[in-house]
């Protein structure tokens, strides 16, 4: 049998950035790796909330948003940055029903095309139902906080890997922080980009 190199996407539900790269990665992933997606709270919910109006904040999402049009991607200006534990959490709710790849992508898309607030239990709910999770099982498992001290425990892991923001993907040693565009995300996937 053979194995193939791990791919290590560190991302967040509120962060544009990751959304993009996954996109990207839609697009120019080969089989000759195992994407593996952690989830990394950008702000745990022990600290303040982010602020979607600061001058740094805009400036990033600028930046997300010229790469997105390079390959003729648009994504919605939520005004509010949510924590996003809960949805991680709804996330490994999904992984244990065999549901992860479906409740990923309905994240992705009701945070960045649809602008919804993925931090409130009544929106993750509804997202839970529509890729066919049972919806009183899915608001019991948010309301109980079951995978809180898991997706606590994951963005601990990854900081003591060194990780401190997303995007980030790792192969090896070698890793590709921020939004890349298209084609240095190709470069770094060939192994042509020693980040």
């Amino acid at each position: 049998m053979v194995t193939v190199p791990s791919l290590i996407f560190y991302f967040d539900y509120v962060d544009p950035g990751s959304f993009l790269v996954e996109r990207q990665l839609n697009r120019i992933l080969s089989d000759e790796f195992a994407l593996i997606r952690h989830p990394f709270e950008l702000r745990s919910v022990s600290e303040p909330p982010m602020n979607a109006q600061s001058p740094e904040w805009i400036t990033y999402c600028k930046t997300v948003e010229s790469r997105a049009e390079d390959i003729g991607l648009r994504l919605a200006h939520p005004l509010s940055l949510p924590w996003s534990r809960k949805a991680h959490e709804l996330r490994l709710h999904a992984v244990e029903k065999g549901m992860e790849e479906p409740m990923h992508q309905a994240l992705l898309k009701a945070r960045f095309e649809d602008g919804a607030d993925v931090g409130r239990i009544d929106v993750l709910v509804s997202i839970a139902g529509s890729v066919g999770l049972d919806t009183t099982e899915s608001k019991a498992v948010l309301d109980v906080d079951r995978y809180a001290d898991a997706v606590a425990d994951l963005r601990h892991r990854a900081q003591l890997e060194g990780i401190k923001r997303t995007p980030m993907l790792c192969i090896g040693p070698r890793r590709l922080e921020g939004p890349a565009q298209i084609n240095d995300l190709r470069v770094f996937l060939e192994g042509k980009l020693p980040i």
